[in-house]
């Protein structure tokens, strides 16, 4: 069954009488989505008194999948699932009844228990009062859920611009390095201090997945995303701001060797023994660059050197080993690791963001610091931005947003063929309880349309933002 929502996108819907809905079926609605009650407009019915608010809005015909359903539409003769099978029975003798769960895809399938995955809104209690009754307060409430949605996007869009302006900050710092190296110090701590004083701001921290264009127009987005993160990570760890500062600079630094590299060695993700050594050599060549700098600190240049160390003694280029690799570069090992795991030279070996923590924690563990990576794993969240998940209603979405007030709850991008991508609908589930996350998918196993529209991205990059409410 979770193949089957999972390649969903070939599901072909079947329009029914609105009589005929009950609870399991995964229907969508055909209208504009402020004109009905509900959060999504497409979503699997829990309760009875979703399908009276569906009924009440006089369609003459609802759209429903079958392949994403866990029961099937009324027989209006009988008043059971239609098919000449009994009630539980699907396809191939599948169990889908109301009370099943679809192999505990479909968390929503237990129909009279469950509060109503699909709603967002006030549901009509009973079958009483017509539809102008309700009108005043469906549009008055769907306005407030309208509002909602324009502030997550300001939020987003004001998020992408100060990423796309600190990744111009990264390209001056680097594109100074040689000729004005006092320059691009300043500018580094400039940047870097920016970043640190917005951590400083009351409210959560929510960390953004960001638009893969922004990642794509600059050659630095690495530099940034490690700086970003270790930051993050830094502040997860309780250091003082003055030890940010010095982290930020380290690791907006941390590959300044790779300047003195050619490009053939440095884009071949198929070197052979002697360009892996020169390539290596980067680290070497960054603490010699950070020398000539003169001006940063010397636990920042131990962090451009080390950076590769890992506490099993099996990094480089010295192999140290436990407490002997410095605290920051351990750190910034970790950081490092984790983008390029989810970011390496071919695409087609990128690991999900999910994929890259699991493969850090279960295969990597003994390289880390542990205290480090489990708070790393906290700081990202149990679905990390980025992260492709079944919701319990029975959509898809994609993590766009972790909030720090609520790591089960982030914001998800939903797909919904119906709607232009560009207004795709992005929902906080922090702000709806009813809704949850049942499992994390695969994208190598998802329907190429939900993949095309919610476009996990290729180059995963992050920033953040602070929330007050």
């Amino acid at each position: 069954m979770i193949k089957e929502l999972m390649n969903s996108g070939g599901d072909q819907g079947v329009t029914i009488d609105p009589a005929r809905l009950c609870p399991g079926l995964f229907v969508r609605l055909d209208m504009g989505w402020m004109a009905h009650n509900f959060m999504f407009n497409q979503f699997r019915i829990t309760t009875d008194a979703q399908v009276r608010e569906l009924q009440a809005l006089g369609l003459s015909a609802i759209t429903f999948y079958p392949a994403r359903s866990t029961a099937r539409p009324l027989d209006l003769a009988g008043g059971v699932p239609s098919g000449g099978t009994e009630a539980g029975a699907g396809p191939a003798g599948e169990d889908i009844s109301h009370a099943a769960g679809a192999e505990g895809a479909a968390g929503a399938a237990g129909a009279e228990e469950d509060p109503g995955a699909g709603k967002g809104l006030p549901q009509v209690e009973d079958g009483s009062g017509g539809a102008e009754e309700q009108a005043a307060p469906r549009v008055s409430e769907k306005e407030v859920q309208a509002q909602r949605l324009a502030a997550r996007r300001a939020e987003i869009a004001q998020c992408e611009r100060r990423y796309a302006a600190a990744a111009a900050g990264v390209k001056s710092v680097m594109r100074d390095v040689f000729p004005a190296g006092d320059k691009a110090v300043s500018t580094a701590r400039k940047l870097v201090g920016d970043t640190v004083d917005g951590l400083a701001e009351t409210g959560e921290i929510v960390i953004h997945l960001m638009n893969e264009k922004l990642a794509d127009e600059t050659a630095y987005f690495h530099v940034l995303n490690v700086m970003v993160l270790s930051i993050l990570l830094g502040r997860e760890l309780k250091l003082p701001p003055e030890i940010l500062l010095v982290l930020g600079e380290a690791a907006l630094f941390h590959d300044i060797g790779k300047l003195k590299v050619p490009e053939s060695v440095l884009r071949n993700d198929k070197r052979n023994r002697h360009e892996e050594d020169f390539f290596r050599l980067h680290t070497t060549y960054g603490r010699e660059i950070a020398r000539d700098l003169g001006s940063l600190a010397a636990a920042a240049c131990d962090v451009i050197e080390y950076h590769h160390e890992q506490m099993d003694g099996k990094g480089y280029p010295k192999g140290l080993s436990g407490q002997h690799v410095p605290l920051l570069a351990r750190l910034v090992g970790i950081t490092n690791h984790y983008d390029n795991l989810c970011n390496p030279l071919s695409l087609d070996a990128a690991m999900t963001p999910a994929e890259a923590l699991t493969h850090m924690f279960r295969n990597e563990s003994e390289a880390w610091d542990k205290a480090m990576l489990q708070a790393f794993i906290r700081l990202l969240g149990v679905y990390p931005p980025g992260s492709l998940v079944q919701l319990s209603n029975g959509n898809i979405a994609l993590v766009v947003a972790v909030n720090h007030a609520d790591l089960l709850r982030p914001s998800v991008m939903v797909f919904d063929p119906s709607t232009p991508r560009e207004d795709a609908l992005v929902v906080d589930l922090i702000e709806h309880a009813d809704v949850e996350i049942d499992v994390v998918l695969n994208p190598r196993e998802l329907d190429r349309a939900a993949l095309a529209y919610l476009s996990p991205r290729r180059k995963m990059s992050y920033y953040h933002s602070k929330r007050t409410q």
